[in-house]
């Protein structure tokens, strides 16, 4: 079952653009040395096909971790992003159970706020929500509810450490 489909279900892409790749500059943030701060990577000339959305490139961005030196990733690699829609201003994020797997020392509220600061950088995008496997009422780390609407936390961001 698809559910209702309208204007914020596609991509917008006259039939001469399939498969066309764009680049892009992306903000991402990721983990520092001791896991309890974010630290912005400004990625540019970034390459992608058009087919994708651009909230679904940055969740993958951050499934891979970052580029540089003495940042971490937040997200499991083993992780699956199972759906990426954008409704009314908020993103919808739905990856699969090794989302929960956490393989870095990385608080709970780095990984929440990754995600979400990524995604708020884009102009379409002011708050997000994540699910497990479809499911939002789950609490991630016994700390935030998955139920719960994220929006930009610049508070975790550790000045002086960021890279561009």
């Amino acid at each position: 079952l698809v559910g209702t489909m309208n204007q914020d279900s596609f991509i917008e892409n006259p039939g001469e653009q399939i498969n066309s790749i764009q680049n892009t500059t992306l903000t991402l943030y990721f983990s520092n040395l001791d896991g309890d701060g974010l630290v912005k990577e400004v990625r540019e000339d970034v390459y992608y096909s058009s087919n994708i959305s651009m909230e679904k490139l940055v969740v993958e961005y951050l499934v891979k971790g970052p580029d540089i030196d003495g940042v971490y990733p937040v997200i499991n690699p083993g992780t699956k992003i199972l759906s990426v829609t954008v409704k009314d201003g908020i993103c919808y994020v739905n990856f699969d159970e090794n989302f929960m797997t956490q393989l870095y020392n990385v608080t709970a509220d780095v990984v929440i706020y990754s995600i979400a600061n990524s995604l708020v950088e884009l102009p379409n995008v002011n708050k997000v929500q994540i699910a497990v496997n479809g499911k939002t009422d789950i609490v991630y780390r016994e700390t935030f509810n998955l139920s719960n609407l994220y929006e930009r936390n610049l508070d975790l961001l550790k000045t002086g450490e960021n890279v561009e």
